[in-house]
């Protein structure tokens, strides 16, 4: 990452990336109905809001949320009209004070999940982590024959999950734009893994990592790691960034690539 930031800017560059990605997630959604996802200042946060699925933790986001906001609280949680459904408290480390915490406990909502996201410089990851060696997969890039493949490969991802043909057919151009590139590797005629990158402005974002139970363990996502630095470099970002759990062996696989850990953020949730 950029040793001249200083960790709040890292921050405020990964945040601003974030949000970027989330709205083109919206808009590539596999949902039947196409997602209506608005993004709403309010004092020092930005309101993420779903008219379409109020229930939605990702889409359903109150971002920037500080000690500044504290009064403006139940006037945040107005805009959530949903009875029944609540919106998540994204909170990043500067903000998540005493002050803000007992007026999001009071209020019913407790820390429920955290990502660890990282941040590298796509020239130096490519060294230190070799993504210039040539991958021991043949990696695919998906194209606009491949398309509807890879939505196939979602849907298999996710047990149980059904994707219409009519929602496949409006939303498989999504998958194969200049600035959203996305990635398969088939082993012996099956799905092995899959993986995203996320391109807007100079920077980059590594998104949708996935490899399928009987693959995993054999160096897949490095190998998706590898090739995405690899593009990222040669599309000219400056910088690229990504999110785990921390401490997974996705987090491991990430530095080991190359990455640092920025900040890890937590999400405070209602009704747990």
């Amino acid at each position: 990452m950029n040793a001249n930031k200083k960790p709040l800017e890292l921050q405020a560059d990964i945040e601003r990336m974030e949000l970027e990605l989330t709205k083109w997630n919206a808009r590539r959604s596999l949902t039947p109905t196409e997602r209506q996802v608005e993004a709403i200042e309010l004092g020092g946060c930005v309101l993420l809001r779903d008219r379409t699925d109020p229930h939605s933790m990702y889409y359903n986001r109150i971002k920037g949320f500080g000690a500044g906001d504290v009064p403006r609280l139940q006037e945040i949680l107005a805009r959530y009209p949903d009875s029944e459904a609540a919106p998540c408290f994204d909170m990043t480390p500067d903000r998540m004070g005493p002050e803000a915490s007992r007026a999001l406990a009071d209020a019913g909502f407790l820390p429920a999940e955290q990502l660890a996201f990282l941040a590298a410089e796509p020239s130096e990851a490519a060294e230190e982590g070799g993504a210039v060696t040539a991958s021991p997969f043949d990696i695919r890039l998906v194209t606009e024959r491949a398309a509807e493949t890879f939505i196939r490969w979602i849907e298999a991802s996710s047990p149980g999950q059904s994707i219409a043909d009519a929602t496949i057919e409006r939303t498989k151009g999504y998958f194969r734009q200049p600035h959203f590139r996305n990635y398969m590797i088939e082993i012996d005629g099956r799905p092995a893994a899959m993986a995203s990158l996320f391109l807007h402005g100079a920077e980059a974002y590594l998104a949708n990592d996935y490899t399928f139970d009987a693959y995993r363990g054999r160096g897949c996502q490095t190998a998706l790691i590898r090739r995405r630095l690899a593009d990222a470099a040669r599309l000219g970002a400056k910088a690229v960034y990504t999110d785990v759990v921390f401490g997974t062996p996705s987090h491991a696989n990430m530095e080991k690539a190359g990455f640092r850990t920025a900040f890890v953020n937590t999400f405070w949730c209602k009704g747990l």
